[in-house]
C-alpha cells in the first residue's frame, strides 16, 4: 500500500530573508555577491591530507602509458606520485603566468 504523504503546513517554513535573496539572484546573474558570516571564510585545504575525496579514472593510449613509466622511472616516483607532481607543478607555473598577467 503506498502512503500518501501530506504537505507540510507552510507556517513550518522558513522563509528567505530579503539578504539572501539579493544574494541569490546576484550570483545567478554572475555578479558579485557580499558574502555572509557563514560563507565568508572559505576552510584552507590540507595538502598532506587522506586521498579519499575524490578519485579519476585516466585513460591512456599505449604511446601516453610508456612516457608515464619511462619518465616515472628516471624520476624514481610511482605513476601515481608523478601524475600528481605533475600536476602540481604545472598549477603553480600556471597561477605565476596569471599573476605576472595581472600585475
Amino acid at each position: 500500500m503506498v502512503k500518501r504523504r501530506e504537505p507540510q503546513a507552510t507556517a513550518a517554513r522558513r522563509e528567505p530573508t530579503a539578504e539572501q535573496i539579493e544574494a541569490f539572484a546576484a550570483a545567478a546573474d554572475g555578479g558579485s555577491v557580499k558574502t555572509t558570516s557563514f560563507a565568508a571564510s572559505k576552510p584552507a585545504l590540507d595538502p598532506n591530507a587522506n586521498r579519499d575525496y575524490k578519485a579519476i579514472r585516466v585513460p591512456f593510449n599505449e604511446f601516453e602509458f610508456s612516457k608515464l613509466e619511462e619518465l616515472a622511472s628516471l624520476t624514481g616516483r610511482t605513476k601515481l606520485n608523478l601524475i600528481r607532481w605533475a600536476m602540481l607543478k604545472l598549477a603553480e607555473e600556471v597561477q605565476k603566468e596569471h599573476q605576472k598577467g595581472t600585475k
